[in-house]
């Protein structure tokens, strides 16, 4: 009898569980889970006509693998953003510091600091580099703006913009062997690279990693976040899963609650908001996670003009994190 019961409560739990798994759609968080967090990187939306592709290839370190990549084709962007980032929006569940890697390498030239690069942001509440493998050491560095005004940060030598740093990596697209090629390496700072770049996350929440082009082909296959306590062979193990994707609106815990909708979408000026928790505060960012409107509702269900937005990608989500959610809108 009691291992029925048993055998019962841990149902009621595996089904709370995966009832908040949903397939990723570019706008549910990637969940963050015994502090580690892997993200394919194609699985990412891409700005509506920009020059971002995927391609595949055979993976030299796992045999019988294949690695699916994104790069960007288009234009390279050196000095400023290219204006076509990808955003992946991620939910940290064990606040905290942790690294961020990305798997990559350079695929076109003949030069180990050519087509080897991206713009990275971070958007926590602290996002910084350093030298050495552990986030208190001293010495870091920070992006610009922010670094101009923080006495305790360096900015970088080299590109930084926006909040962005240039994240690159340097293992030579010839002269490496096939095996080395592909690496979990993601430096910044010219000259004297700082191999380890951090962000700091105060509470569990909704977060977000926004990826912008700057070099030509340079292929990026996979993006780790690994909490401070964890191990870089753990987390780079290339057998971890991708992350599942988390939606509030399917917890067993929620299930009698009605869903938000939002219509038409795309749009080209009004969206009407449907099912709305009482007196929330919405909040819609760009796809560079700016915020653009902030609208407090008193009513359930509301009509919103966003007519004077550029067209593109949007996020609109509620404030309140008990009953937190977020969904993309198209302006067209």
């Amino acid at each position: 009898m009691k291992k029925s019961i048993l055998l019962f409560i841990l149902s009621i739990v595996s089904m709370q569980l995966f009832a908040q798994t949903a397939t990723c759609d570019g706008s549910l968080p990637f969940e963050e889970k015994d502090g580690l967090l892997t993200i394919e990187m194609e699985s990412g939306v891409f700005p509506a006509g920009s020059d971002w592709q995927t391609g595949s290839e055979a993976d030299p370190n796992l045999s019988g693998a294949t690695i699916n990549y994104i790069f960007w084709n288009g234009a390279e962007s050196f000095s400023s953003l290219s204006g076509a980032p990808i955003t992946y929006n991620i939910k940290i569940n064990n606040p905290g510091t942790y690294r961020f890697a990305w798997r990559g390498r350079i695929g076109k030239g003949d030069s180990g600091g050519e087509h080897n690069d991206g713009w990275l942001k971070i958007v926590a509440d602290d996002f910084y580099a350093t030298s050495q493998n552990s986030a208190t050491s001293s010495g870091a560095l920070e992006p610009k703006p922010s670094c101009n005004s923080n006495p305790d940060r360096d900015c970088p030598a080299g590109s930084t913009t926006g909040g962005y740093f240039k994240a690159f990596m340097n293992r030579h697209p010839i002269n490496s062997a096939d095996d080395r090629k592909w690496g979990f390496v993601t430096n910044t700072n010219d000259h004297n690279s700082f191999r380890f770049i951090w962000a700091t996350f105060n509470a569990p929440g909704n977060y977000s990693i926004l990826v912008d082009a700057r070099s030509n082909s340079f292929f990026m296959d996979k993006m780790v976040l690994r909490r401070s306590n964890l191990s870089d062979s753990n987390a780079h193990d290339l057998n971890n899963p991708e992350s599942d994707c988390f939606d509030a609106s399917l917890s067993t815990s929620s299930v009698t609650k009605p869903t938000i909708s939002i219509y038409p979408n795309p749009t080209e000026g009004n969206i009407e908001v449907k099912n709305l928790p009482q007196n929330s505060t919405l909040i819609i960012h760009n796809i560079l996670g700016a915020k653009v409107r902030q609208i407090k509702m008193n009513t359930i269900s509301q009509t919103i003009d966003i007519s004077d937005l550029k067209k593109g990608i949007y996020f609109i989500s509620n404030a309140d994190k008990k009953n937190y959610f977020v969904k993309k809108i198209v302006k067209i």
